[in-house]
């Protein structure tokens, strides 16, 4: 008989449940996101670089992500594109961008800037749209960036 006693609680969560995937499948909504990344190159094969990195972002908090990233050209500045899968709690978002290195200053440090937009995910990520722009450092000596995105999530 114990079980019944549960029987208005699994009723009730099923019910919010419900009510919750309603109203995620509403309008959806744009809001600013901030996503702040620290990490390292792991591999570097030719011009293809594999990193990792702890990242932070003002909407969907802690996560960490893997980049995988194609420079061109031999001199500076440098360009290259990414492909970036950011891991959360909610699901894995993958980004595409389009990346500056800027020259090395007498320390060994270099300016990042560049764009970028979602590219899809799983979870709540898999219909995300985001843009944002790109702009950190990174270090040529210990072969650690330091990257802020900033722009428009829409989920």
């Amino acid at each position: 008989m114990r079980v019944r006693r549960f029987g208005p609680i699994a009723v009730a969560l099923v019910i919010g449940s419900v009510f919750a995937g309603q109203a995620l499948a509403g309008k959806p909504r744009t809001r600013h996101q901030t996503v702040v990344s620290i990490g390292a190159v792991l591999s570097r094969q030719g011009s293809t670089a594999v990193s990792a990195y702890k990242i932070t972002s003002s909407l969907y908090g802690h996560g960490a992500a893997v980049q995988v990233a194609k420079i061109t050209g031999t001199t500076f500045p440098l360009t290259g594109t990414d492909t970036v899968t950011a891991y959360y709690t909610d699901g894995a978002a993958v980004t595409k961008d389009k990346f500056t290195l800027g020259a090395l200053n007498a320390n060994g440090i270099g300016i990042v800037s560049g764009t970028g937009k979602c590219a899809g995910g799983t979870g709540i990520h898999k219909h995300e749209t985001c843009s944002y722009k790109l702009s950190g450092t990174y270090n040529s000596k210990t072969m650690v960036s330091r990257v802020t995105a900033k722009g428009t999530d829409t989920l």
